[in-house]
């Protein structure tokens, strides 16, 4: 977009926005209506006058010679934090629809070369979803929330948890997805595995259930455990949770879960004790190991190799779980000197890139670090096109999500290699909350997806309307979705930046 400075000779046209990325332009129907000509419109039209906010196509022949007295507008939306909705005016309908047409194929042209060369595709685990409260065989009602993928009997299950209860069935299989606990808005799962314990935060109580009573093994084994029935609280009475998280760490399976006090971070750390014991206490199976609190607010909690990382207003604070002393990276000088300020960045998440070196994700940018916590790179800083809610990690990339759309970038250089849209977009599995035995990952073969979303994909959902601004809005389509990788980024030699150092280049041949 351009602004003109200057007159005659001397006119310019200046950039005062940064180009567009054109997978990032969504047209509107064409039922702007016309806008009447008048002189006033007309002289504001005119090129030369510093109006950004009227852009123009019109040429001066129109003017004279057209009988038309309407202009007729234009609208597109152009998403991420730079975008805005902006209007061009033609003077005939036939100028007009000849941009919208070139546009929509320039718009097609860049998402077939993307498709062509992505490195996820968007696999479906079910789309029969309802906001309203109906139910029939595999249909999820309530806003979904979170998912988890998990293997039970030599089975490929998944879970899917919304603000109606639980749903569980086969895999991208969405005709076998049936409730299975009916308990208000669930926002977390976890599994582990060799306990056999599902994890569920639902109305900001933290519970336990058996996964045989829900999910029970079609032929018991011998000396199989009876499975206890119900829900069973972890979380203290009159004490709301605002998350949990688990992990494991020298030889323990550890589950913490904050509490708020006034405006600390209360959190209790929970050991997975083992069932056969005459202490009645540890009828759950799990044991309170300790408790610490931080004072401020936080939004979440990392397992890292030997240490823990709590996302805190003021930065990634990195504790050590058995002499809970802390530290805050980055420092607040480093923030400074790149242009940064703590108070108006937004921790998102912290990624291993290799022993010494770590990338801290923010809503905004992304920035490399060494174990210190210092910027390690030069420039260390990666500007994100839109602002981010959520960040998931699939070694060698990145997925950012907001609200519309995926952005996926390359964690070596930085380039973004693949967009997906569309609307009421979200992360809703980020390959955390499954504790396998130990020894075991299945995450070692790059091919295993490790990320699941919701979003409204629906035609209605990629055009919009400026003016029927109090029209009511169509319900929203719940897609739950996984995004699997494809060859390019588990092939060598194939993948977005070849000549870039890759997980992929290093892997030996998968052998199936």
């Amino acid at each position: 977009m351009t602004k003109p400075k200057g007159k005659g000779d001397d006119l310019k046209y200046v950039v005062w926005k940064p180009p567009v990325r054109v997978e990032f332009l969504v047209l509107s129907s064409l039922s702007i209506r016309p806008v009447q000509r008048s002189n006033t419109f007309t002289r504001m039209m005119r090129p030369g006058r510093d109006s950004p906010d009227l852009s123009s196509v019109l040429v001066d022949s129109l003017a004279e010679g057209s009988h038309d007295k309407s202009y007729h507008p234009l609208s597109f939306h152009c998403y991420g934090k730079h975008g805005g909705t902006y209007t061009l005016y033609a003077a005939t309908p036939d100028e007009r629809n000849e941009w919208r047409r070139r546009m929509k194929e320039a718009i097609g042209a860049r998402r077939a070369a993307q498709a062509e060369g992505s490195v996820f595709q968007v696999e479906t685990i079910t789309d029969d979803t309802s906001l309203p409260s109906a139910h029939h065989p595999g249909l999820i009602t309530g806003r979904i929330s979170c998912s988890l993928p998990f293997a039970k009997d030599g089975h490929s299950l998944v879970a899917v948890g919304s603000e109606d209860g639980i749903w569980i069935g086969m895999l991208h299989q969405p005709d076998t997805l049936q409730r299975v606990v009916s308990v208000k808005h669930v926002t977390q799962l976890a599994f582990l595995e060799e306990q056999g314990s599902l994890l569920v935060l639902a109305d900001k109580v933290l519970h336990s259930i058996d996964i045989e009573s829900i999910v029970p093994t079609p032929v018991p084994r011998q000396h199989a455990h009876q499975p206890v029935l119900g829900l069973q609280r972890l979380s203290r009475q009159g004490k709301h949770v605002d998350f949990f998280s688990v992990g494991r760490q020298a030889g323990r399976i550890l589950v913490v879960y904050k509490q708020r006090r006034g405006l600390d971070s209360v959190f209790c750390v929970l050991e997975v004790a083992d069932r056969v014991s005459g202490n009645a206490s540890l009828a759950t199976g799990f044991r309170t190991a300790r408790e610490f609190f931080l004072p401020s607010d936080s939004t979440d909690l990392l397992f890292l190799k030997t240490k823990i990382c709590v996302l805190m207003s003021k930065g990634f604070e990195i504790m050590d779980l058995m002499e809970f002393q802390s530290v805050t990276i980055p420092q607040e000088e480093d923030l400074r000197r790149l242009g940064k300020r703590a108070s108006t960045c937004k921790p998102l998440a912290m990624f291993r890139l290799r022993e010494d070196e770590f990338f801290l994700c923010y809503d905004e940018y992304g920035m490399y670090v060494d174990k210190r916590g210092a910027p390690s790179r030069s420039p260390p800083v990666i500007e994100w096109e839109g602002i981010a809610s959520h960040a998931a990690w699939h070694p060698p990339y990145i997925l950012l999500f907001g609200p519309t759309f995926i952005e996926i970038r390359h964690v070596e250089s930085g380039r973004l290699a693949q967009i997906i849209t569309g609307q009421d977009i979200r992360c809703i599995w980020d390959g955390r909350g499954l504790i396998r035995p130990e020894g075991f990952d299945e995450f070692d073969d790059p091919r295993t997806p490790r990320v699941h979303a919701v979003l409204d994909d629906s035609e209605m959902s990629s055009s919009f309307s400026t003016n029927q601004p109090h029209s009511r809005s169509p319900p929203k389509r719940q897609h739950v979705v996984v995004l699997a990788p494809t060859e390019r980024l588990v092939v060598p030699g194939t993948r977005y930046s070849p000549s870039l150092l890759s997980v992929a280049d290093t892997l030996p041949v998968y052998v199936p």
